[in-house]
């Protein structure tokens, strides 16, 4: 704005070099947006809430449409409809300022929101979660729960837990970026270790979409996957993730059935490998007790 009030003497050269100044900060910003996106975390806090602007996007208040089974926001009692005011004080004017808080804080911090339900206004302590932590609560040492699978490629019924075998199975969403680079690093990871492991994608397609539909959107993906691609149905696959659209839900399911590891792998994050080689580390040993 400064600049602006001095228009009358910049001229012709200062106008040019002040365009000049203005696209290379522009492309300035696209780098590091585009280096902030490539370093963003596998499993940051996690609140674990479906959110939306009353008024529309950046018009708050901010609300509370949805709530995470196992979450943070579940375990501390937030409500559908619950309007947020402040998070430790801060105000929160939007949705935007709520994500933005949210991913200044670290996984296991204990935070006040002041929400305001049905006209009365409540102070929530909550204890924020990472992904991991909220599907290791929901599966690990259990049973995986029953699903319906059908591969994409001929429809054959397929099982999550595979006898005599450990399975793999990664969650994503149809709109994941990246996600086919990383079941291509977990299928070579595979093909030089055990024949007793076994690799899989699950996923939904269009959540919008009746199956048959799905199963022509999806025939694409599966040709180009590297691992084999099972269809479920939109509630199953809720079941079974978080919803997220930039992660896959990777789970190690052993020869008896038992959810041994879950892992939430952003593509291309600042932790993909590492968070990998200990997908890795715990296939390896779910094999190990196979064999005991």
């Amino acid at each position: 704005m400064c600049l602006h009030g001095r228009k009358s003497w910049l001229g012709a050269a200062g106008f040019a070099s002040l365009r000049f100044v203005r696209v290379l900060g522009a492309a300035v910003l696209v780098c590091l947006g585009s280096l902030a996106a490539a370093a963003k975390p596998s499993n940051p806090a996690f609140l674990g809430v479906g959110m939306q602007d009353m008024n529309g996007r950046g018009a708050g208040p901010c609300l509370v449409y949805s709530v995470t089974a196992d979450s943070a926001a579940s375990e501390a009692g937030l409500r559908i409809y619950d309007e947020f005011i402040s998070i430790d004080g801060t105000a929160l004017t939007t949705c935007d300022s709520l994500i933005t808080a949210i991913q200044a804080r670290e996984p296991g911090q204990l935070v006040r929101f002041d929400v305001r339900r049905g006209g009365q206004v409540l102070s929530i302590k909550v204890n924020l979660l990472s992904r991991e932590e909220v599907l290791r609560r929901r599966f690990v040492g259990q049973v995986v729960p029953t699903a319906m699978l059908l591969r994409v490629e001929d429809r054959a019924a397929g099982e999550l837990a595979a006898r005599g075998k450990t399975t793999v199975v990664g969650w994503f969403d149809k709109g994941c970026v990246g996600c086919e680079g990383v079941f291509a690093r977990v299928a070579r990871w595979s093909s030089g270790k055990s024949r007793n492991i076994s690799v899989l994608g699950a996923t939904a397609g269009d959540l919008q979409k009746p199956i048959e539909e799905n199963f022509q959107l999806m025939r694409d993906t599966a040709r180009h996957l590297d691992v084999p691609l099972f269809l479920t149905d939109a509630e199953t696959f809720k079941k079974f993730t978080i919803t997220d659209n930039d992660r896959i839900h990777f789970m190690v399911i052993d020869c008896r059935g038992v959810v041994q590891h879950v892992a939430p792998v952003v593509p291309d994050g600042d932790d993909t490998s590492a968070v990998l080689d200990e997908l890795y580390a715990a296939t390896e040993q779910a094999v190990r007790r196979m064999k005991q």
